[in-house]
């Protein structure tokens, strides 16, 4: 009985050290798979976090807005556009493709003098991630260069026509040291039948750091924007560009 339990010892170790090793094994299965989940889930994290996105609006506990135009047909209301924001000292952003530019370079000299923020909305209005990504790099920088000799300034916003984006054209903005910018107020003043429907859309919607999108194709827009200006301001709301909007924000965060 011994011999069998000294046999029986050395098995019963051997079986022990077979647990162990068995044991051991599975912990380091178990803790190799969690530090494979644990680094996809941190790969994972970082990748989202990255992740270059425009800006639809900007969060602010101050009561600013900015007001925003796209412009991209064959009308020009930019005099009278500026002497609307001038009567009202008011800020905007306007978004202009670099063929427009060439078409009413007066017009966007009198945007640039009068003070007011120029951003980049292509050099074509078309959907920039149908091309290539040498197409989306030609396609942004010829609008750069057209704003740059009329104005002398490189735009740092740029607007997707239609609002149109994916990651490759992200990056290519951002390549080109620019930041995509959409919004969250849309006035649908392309479809709006009077001035009344632009603004009450406007207003309806208007919260701190919204950015509404307005277009300078309509006579509509036009008549609707006093309306829009006075009663965002009698509301308490401050007009200021797209990027005084985002350096306000900025600077609050960082005190």
């Amino acid at each position: 009985m011994y011999m069998v339990c000294y046999g029986g010892m050395y098995m019963k170790c051997l079986v022990l050290t077979r647990r162990k090793m068995l044991t051991i094994c599975a912990c380091f299965v178990v803790c190799g798979l969690a530090v494979v989940f644990s680094v996809k889930g941190i790969q994972a994290v970082q990748t989202a976090y990255v992740q270059k996105v425009p800006i639809y609006s900007v969060p602010t506990p101050d009561k600013q807005v900015a007001l925003t135009f796209d412009c991209a047909w064959d009308i020009d209301h930019t005099e009278e556009y500026i002497d609307i924001l001038q009567k009202y000292q008011v800020e905007a952003t306007f978004f202009v493709t670099g063929v427009w530019a060439e078409k009413y370079t007066n017009a966007v000299k009198q945007i640039s003098e009068a003070g007011y923020e120029i951003g980049n909305l292509g050099n074509t209005y078309e959907r920039i991630p149908q091309l290539s990504q040498a197409d989306m790099m030609s396609n942004l920088m010829r609008c750069n260069e057209t704003l740059k000799k009329i104005t002398g300034k490189t735009p740092v916003l740029f607007r997707p026509p239609y609002g149109d984006y994916n990651a490759l054209l992200l990056d290519t903005a951002n390549t080109l040291e620019m930041q995509a910018v959409q919004w969250d107020i849309d006035s649908f003043d392309q479809h709006n039948t009077t001035a009344q429907g632009i603004a009450d859309k406007v207003m309806e919607e208007a919260k701190s750091g919204s950015i509404i999108l307005l277009h300078n194709r309509s006579d509509l827009t036009l008549e609707a924007l006093p309306y829009i200006i006075q009663t965002l301001k009698s509301e308490g709301y401050e007009i200021v560009s797209v990027s005084q909007l985002m350096r306000n924000a900025s600077e609050m965060q960082s005190e």
